[in-house]
């Protein structure tokens, strides 16, 4: 018996999120990377002084082979449509959303044919 996919999303390899930090939330689409080892990068205009001090620093390998070190938040995500996943590690660097294998390992991924997504 085949198992209902839990959301298909049109905007290949990009999926929906709510992102949750302090009291802040923001629905964007995110890129889905199954090279970048952590939870969830967000962009750094959420670099904010409402945020207040990060939880802490990560150092992370760039795909160019540059270290950078950024700052990391506690909050959640939801996967928009499918689940809500609470104290993820946040990082905020660069210009774009990306959902890692933090997340991504939790489900079955389909990529199909570069036109879409199944969860």
């Amino acid at each position: 018996m085949a198992s209902t996919p839990g959301i298909i999303s049109h905007e290949y390899p990009y999926l929906p999120v709510a992102v949750e930090l302090r009291g802040r939330t923001v629905r964007s689409s995110a890129l889905i990377d199954t090279r970048f080892s952590g939870s969830l990068v967000v962009p750094a205009t959420w670099l904010d002084p409402s945020l207040g001090l990060p939880d802490g620093y990560g150092r992370w390998e760039l795909a160019d082979g540059r270290a950078v070190r950024a700052p990391v938040y506690l909050g959640s995500v939801e996967i928009v449509g499918l689940v809500r996943i609470p104290q993820i590690v946040i990082t905020v660097l660069g210009n774009e959303y990306v959902i890692g294998r933090r997340i991504l390992d939790r489900f079955e991924i389909t990529l199909d044919r570069g036109q879409k997504l199944i969860l």
